[in-house]
């Protein structure tokens, strides 16, 4: 007789990149095993098509032109006495969207890399009070904001060790396994061929600047402060990925000609295994990346919100440093060689995502 395969259903948002990239690593790892069906979803898809597309402009606005403002919301969010009556009318009324959705896949287990889809589900199992459906939240952060906490969720996945009092619900069980990144960053690569075949010399200093899915990090300051370009500095060269940015791609790509300029890539997992230095923002799947591969970690200029505390978090640990300026990036890459210890690679989790599915496997087969 065919074994029957458990059916796992990762919901995601499309608010930044990293929550749809877990959702991918989690999805590579239950695949592997032979063992389940997984199904990709959006949150957002609950959502009338205009009112989503309207989040999203709005929230990319708002980081871009007023980083205060969101962070104001995320502290109003953050606050269970003020905010918790919205979030709580938000998802009952789309655990009711959800409805038909969760009939027609059926899923075994759920698995949110987001607040909003953990909290759908969390009001449909109090809907459905009859329900087997485990739901499992996989937080995409170094810090946990408050509307993850939903009295439903049976599993939590941390992305760190971190003392949060009595934040959880008796019965919901915490693991600290780490933020789940995909295959190709834990990968055995060669790094002098990489870095042969990119035409980068041993005695360079790469350093790759990303901003993200949407670019947002000011490349063109930062290079210049750096030299690229005008002959100052030979010893150091840039790299820049922009994303869905095709404006900046554009602009880097007239103005620095001989440097190597990425859009939206496949090539990230290698380009940090070959370089030495990220000069990023602190998203979560970013920061996981990079300590994963090991890179020295610049954190520039962090938004307001949990990329804020994810890099304290990161700078506390040892894990990452934090430039303010372009002089800064600039102060921090010239003393990379006494520096470099400081880069923690090892508190990288390459295995978090064999690590929760391994967990989540074994909550399957005793239910």
């Amino acid at each position: 007789m065919k074994e029957k395969k458990y059916t796992i259903l990762i919901m995601s948002a499309p608010i930044g990149s990293g929550h749809a990239l877990a959702a991918q690593a989690l999805q590579e790892e239950f695949t592997s095993t032979g063992k389940c069906e997984v199904v990709l979803g959006n949150a957002f898809d609950f959502f009338p098509k205009v009112l989503g597309t309207m989040v999203l402009e709005a929230y990319l606005f708002v980081l871009k032109k007023f980083p205060v403002l969101y962070e104001i919301a995320y502290r109003w969010g953050n606050n269970p006495g003020g905010s918790f009556w919205l979030r709580n009318l938000i998802n009952k009324s789309l655990a009711v969207i959800a409805d038909s959705y969760l009939r027609k896949v059926s899923p075994d287990l759920v698995i949110a890399t987001h607040a909003t889809p953990a909290g759908i589900f969390s009001a449909y199992k109090e809907r459905h009070s009859e329900s087997r459906i485990l739901l499992a939240s996989v937080i995409t952060d170094y810090t946990v904001h408050k509307w993850w906490l939903c009295k439903n969720t049976d599993f939590y996945f941390l992305g760190a060790e971190l003392d949060l009092g009595d934040c959880f619900g008796s019965g919901q069980q915490i693991f600290c396994h780490g933020i789940p990144v995909r295959k190709e960053f834990n990968a055995d690569y060669d790094r002098e061929v990489l870095r042969a075949s990119y035409g980068w010399s041993p005695d360079e200093t790469v350093c790759i600047l990303m901003g993200g899915g949407e670019g947002l990090l000011p490349m063109q300051d930062i290079i210049n402060e750096l030299g690229i370009g005008k002959n100052e500095d030979r010893s150091i060269r840039c790299v820049a990925i922009t994303g869905r940015n095709k404006v900046l791609e554009r602009e880097l790509q007239k103005k620095y000609p001989e440097m190597q300029v990425y859009g939206f890539t496949e090539e990230i997992p290698k380009l940090m295994h070959a370089a030495d230095v990220l000069i990023s923002k602190a998203g979560g799947l970013t920061a996981a990346e990079t300590l994963t591969t090991g890179l020295y970690y610049i954190v520039y200029r962090p938004l307001p919100g949990q990329e804020k505390e994810n890099a304290e978090y990161l700078r506390m640990a040892g894990a990452a440093v934090i430039a303010e300026a372009p002089s800064d990036v600039l102060r921090l890459i010239r003393s990379l060689p006494s520096n470099k210890e400081a880069s923690a690679g090892n508190l990288g989790k390459p295995e978090a995502a064999k690590d929760i599915v391994r967990t989540l496997l074994c909550a399957l087969a005793d239910r």
